[in-house]
């Protein structure tokens, strides 16, 4: 098992350490021989095979972290996203995820058409020395982000995924990998160019959840956000809400595209475009907010 990242991965985390701070209390990270450490509280983050561990678990019980983040182990509140959070631990079960986006035809064309939307969204927005994609997942979108950057930052809660993506990547473009969670970036704020979300605001059960995603990934960025949401007022979900009576289907977790805009504002951003990913056959927009 490797203890510390690649030569290159580390050269590319060396660099990138004073932009970053500790999930925990927000002090500032060293490194030791086998972790990332904190000035601060002392608290460290082992890697393990090579990945550094910046994750914390859980949701609405960790989120100031000035008071003190939550122990990985802490039992899930009722309704928050802990379980989904501890899906993809493991290269077997992030593998079978990704390899089922190969196999299957329907996801085959949303990926496309994913690749399609990233390209138009993000070519809109100058060259990134850095991009955050989080969650990275196995890697699925990582080769269309990294034609837009110096340096992508692949971060994900799962280990699992992150394994599995960095044995999948191929290219010499640098890389960084590392787990962390979405409600506790381990960068500092505007440390980043632009961050990107894809696939994770749906899976959040709850409003508080779903917003204090989008606050984190504004605060990091310094430029620019794109965050996919499901939409509300969507045609899936409006048959959704009318089949629910018969099928007991659970609604969506879905925002508006107004909400969006209005949480975007609070935060320093302009909500600048929405495009669907398929009017018809998906609920999922992929909105891209500005700051300044």
């Amino acid at each position: 098992m490797e203890l510390t990242p690649s030569p290159s991965a580390h050269r590319a985390l060396i660099r990138t350490l004073p932009l970053m701070r500790c999930p925990t209390c927000t002090g500032g990270l060293v490194e030791s021989e086998t972790a990332l450490e904190c000035r601060e509280c002392s608290r460290g983050y082992p890697f393990r095979h090579g990945i550094p561990q910046l994750a914390i678990h859980g949701s609405a019980e960790t989120w100031s972290a000035a008071e003190g983040a939550g122990n990985p182990e802490d039992e899930a509140l009722p309704g928050s996203s802990e379980e989904y959070q501890r899906e993809y631990e493991e290269l077997k079960e992030a593998r079978h995820y990704n390899e089922a986006y190969q196999k299957k035809r329907t996801k085959r064309w949303s990926t496309a058409r994913e690749y399609r939307l990233l390209e138009r969204l993000l070519d809109s927005q100058p060259r990134s020395e850095i991009l955050l994609d989080l969650p990275s997942g196995g890697g699925r979108l990582s080769r269309q982000l990294a034609e837009h950057t110096e340096l992508l930052v692949e971060a994900d809660i799962g280990l699992g995924q992150l394994l599995y993506g960095r044995e999948s990547h191929t290219g010499e473009d640098e890389r960084i990998w590392m787990t962390a969670s979405a409600f506790h970036i381990p960068f500092q704020d505007e440390s980043v160019d632009g961050v990107v979300c894809c696939r994770l605001c749906h899976h959040l059960p709850t409003s508080e959840e779903r917003e204090r995603l989008l606050a984190e990934l504004l605060r990091v960025s310094r430029r620019y956000v794109v965050m996919t949401f499901f939409d509300y007022h969507s045609v899936k979900n409006y048959l959704r809400r009318i089949r629910r009576p018969f099928d007991g289907q659970p609604p969506k977790m879905t925002m508006t595209v107004d909400r969006v805009a209005e949480l975007a504002e609070r935060h320093g951003a302009r909500l600048v475009a929405q495009p669907p990913l398929s009017r018809l056959f998906s609920g999922h927009r992929y909105g891209l907010m500005v700051k300044g």
